[in-house]
């Protein structure tokens, strides 16, 4: 399956955060954007279903198990929006890599 049959989504984790100041930890949820799977279900200790999706971080590659209300499928005008920001990223970064190398040279 190729990147290009996946759907874009955005999902929440829980994760864990520890306090600098005390040794307390909290629950945080983060949102990330990822590549939708496939659908799955799982049971509890109680012996009840559990319905998640599996997700693939679109930064890590890493696979997550999310459950199915903290996904969201993105439309076309978000993923749009998305590759857009994506993309004056890129040509923001080459351009400073450009002038970079430039500046030294003339300040030599």
């Amino acid at each position: 399956m190729n990147r290009t049959d996946l759907r874009l989504v955005q999902y929440s984790v829980t994760r864990k955060v520890k306090s600098k100041k005390s040794k307390k930890s909290t629950s945080k949820k983060v949102k990330s954007i990822g590549y939708f799977h496939i659908w799955g279900t799982n049971a509890d200790k109680k012996g009840n279903e559990k319905f998640y999706a599996l997700i693939e971080d679109a930064n890590t590659g890493n696979l997550v198990e999310v459950a199915h209300k903290d996904v969201r499928f993105l439309t076309e005008d978000e993923t749009e929006m998305l590759y857009n920001q994506v993309e004056e990223a890129i040509a923001a970064e080459e351009e400073a890599v450009v002038e970079g190398p430039a500046e030294e040279g003339a300040a030599e």
